[in-house]
């Protein structure tokens, strides 16, 4: 992956790259948008990793520029169940913007490849008390990206069988964090990402994908999904 923010050698962020439009920054004019990026710095993810981890302290807060990842929690016995997919644009970490001093409520895992702006704690609340947009911003983002994501989960458990919470999961990963490939839209999850995000287990994902890689729907690949024919989900 190629992060295209322009960076200071002080790895300061002097521009966001073209195109990219973070909910956090909306509604910003152009100084208050140079002040905040000015507080920013550029980080480079080189290998899969855990960027923040549940319950510790949030002393800083992230916006991908580039890349994937998800936010995920670890039940009792271990199991990770991921609770929300990361693309370019979106923050996370944003615990970190409260006036009060909060753990992380989520664990965020990142792809290598990936880059981030992150601003300290303290930075982001000295910005929030110059442009109070920025805490607007965030509590659009807690609505629209993850409260509505919450809801739909949970209407999908209680209304629709294995097989369609499987598709209906893959068709929401594919406008998220698909990308269009020589051999359809391909999806950087595994059997396991894909068990959890479902609330099924991972031999009935296994069961469920097998099947329909014999009828030409997917291909399976180790830690990726590559949907041929999308659109016969839809019907699941």
């Amino acid at each position: 992956m190629n992060c295209k923010c322009k960076i200071s050698a002080s790895r300061k962020i002097l521009e966001l790259p073209a195109g990219l439009r973070p909910r956090l920054l909306a509604g910003l004019t152009s100084l208050e948008l140079s002040a905040v990026l000015s507080e920013a710095t550029h980080r480079r993810f080189s290998e899969n990793g855990v960027v923040i981890h549940e319950d510790d302290r949030a002393e800083r807060m992230f916006v991908l520029t580039s890349g994937e990842g998800k936010q995920f929690v670890l039940t009792g016995n271990g199991r990770k169940i991921v609770v929300h997919w990361i693309t370019a644009g979106q923050g996370f970490g944003g615990v970190a913007m409260t006036s009060s001093p909060s753990n992380y409520l989520a664990s965020t895992e990142i792809r290598a490849g990936s880059c981030a702006l992150v601003w300290e704690r303290d930075a982001i609340r000295q910005l929030i008390a110059r442009f109070p947009k920025l805490l607007d911003n965030a509590f659009s983002t807690a609505i629209f990206e993850n409260i509505a994501s919450m809801v739909g989960a949970r209407i999908s458990l209680s209304t629709d069988d294995a097989q369609a919470r499987v598709a209906h999961l893959l068709l929401s990963l594919a406008c998220g964090i698909g990308k269009d490939g020589p051999d359809g839209v391909e999806i950087l999850a595994g059997n396991e990402d894909l068990a959890s995000g479902a609330n099924v287990t991972l031999f009935t994902v296994s069961r469920i994908l097998s099947k329909w890689q014999r009828e030409g729907i997917l291909h399976k690949r180790r830690g990726k999904v590559i949907l041929r024919q999308p659109e016969l989900l839809a019907g699941e």
